[in-house]
Order: structure tokens, then sequence, then C-alpha cells
């Protein structure tokens, strides 16, 4: 049965690398073996939404497998030049509710290209803000700006300073070099899932050159 899924995956990873502008593509699975995300590289000439379609469409009639679109990301790049991400910004975030499961999507911009992250789990207050940190920086390792792996360890959105509300967002990053822990704040204006979107953005940006105003 493991062997059937692996080749399964596969098969799903050929089936879109023959797409229009694919570049890559790479399914990841759980420990049953089941689809929990994938993560597809193209070409910028068109948008992330038709490249969804086209995947679920092509995978559906060469495979006869349903691919839920909300476990595809897709990051961009112009033709085959390597991608100066200094400019990626902050471009919305939204989160859905199926049952007692909630499910933040996060996207970044830079120069019209988009760079979506996704993260899932058992609804709560807490947890929906959580998501939105983690969906941010599946967006950021989307568009290649990252040089390790980054987690979140810990946050709040309840702190208090000088009468405005503000969140600070503690990730750790592994990288060949060891572990290192970096700290990012924004101050809540109107939304607070953008100032989550933001304060992350400011942690990372203290690894790689991330702008996160907007």
């Amino acid at each position: 049965m493991a062997v059937a899924k692996h080749d399964r995956m596969r098969d799903i990873e050929s089936v879109i690398c023959n797409l229009r502008d694919v570049i890559s593509a790479r399914v990841i699975t759980d420990s049953e073996g089941e689809i929990e995300e994938i993560h597809v590289l193209t070409e910028s000439s068109r948008t992330p939404k038709q490249v969804v379609r086209d995947i679920e469409s092509a995978v559906m009639a060469q495979l006869g497998i349903q691919i839920d679109h909300r476990k595809i990301s897709v990051a961009q790049v112009q033709g085959s030049e390597k991608q100066d991400h200094s400019r990626l910004k902050f471009a919305d975030v939204s989160l859905s509710f199926d049952g007692n499961r909630a499910e933040a999507t996060v996207h970044l911009s830079k120069n019209g290209l988009v760079y979506t992250g996704q993260a899932s789990g058992v609804d709560s207050s807490a947890g929906q803000m959580r998501f939105v940190a983690m969906a941010t920086l599946r967006a950021v390792e989307n568009a290649g700006a990252v040089d390790g792996m980054f987690s979140i360890e810990d946050m709040s959105t309840n702190l208090t300073l000088g009468g405005k509300t503000v969140v600070v967002v503690l990730i750790s990053v592994v990288t060949d070099r060891g572990e290192d822990y970096l700290s990012g704040s924004a101050v809540v204006k109107k939304d607070l899932w953008k100032a989550v979107v933001k304060a992350t953005l400011d942690a990372v940006n203290r690894r790689v050159s991330i702008a996160h105003d907007g």
C-alpha cells in the first residue's frame, strides 16, 4: 500500500510537470501517505489561479484523482532568472472554516508575482493566529527567500504599548550553522490577521531582506 501511494505521488508530480510553464512540482504527504501539500514552481506568464485550475483538471483527467485546490501552493519566477526577493510584500490574508478546522491562506507579492502559503488545524482563537503566522512562513519559503527551516515558537496578539495593541512573534530558524531565534512585531491598526503577517515578516526580515510595508 505504501509503495502504491508513493507511486501515485510520483505520477501526480509527473502530470503537473508536463503542464505549460511548470518548472517543478513536489507532493508532500502525511504519515498515511495522503496528500498534505503540493508545491509548484512556474514561470510567470499565467496567474497562480490559472495554474491551480490546470493542475486540478489534468490530475483528474489523467489519474482520476481529485485534488483540493487549497493544498496547492504556486510560486512563480520570471523565466529562468534568479529572483530578487527584497521587495516581497503583504498582499492578502484570509481564513476559511470547515467544521472544527480552520485554514489560513497568505499571499505575498513582488513585482506582480504572488507567492502563497497555507496552514491549517483545529479551530481556536489562538490557533487561527498561529495558522496565519505559519502560512506567512510558507509563503516566504515558496518565494525562495529563506536560507533555513523556520517555525513558530511563540506569539502574543494582545500586548499593549502606549495604548496600542501590538502583535509579537518569536520564530526559530535552523541552518547548517545551528539554531537561532528571531522576533518581530507589528502594531494592530484595523486588521489583526494582517498585523500577524507583518509581525512574522518583521521577524524573518532579521534573516532575509524582505519589505513588510503595505
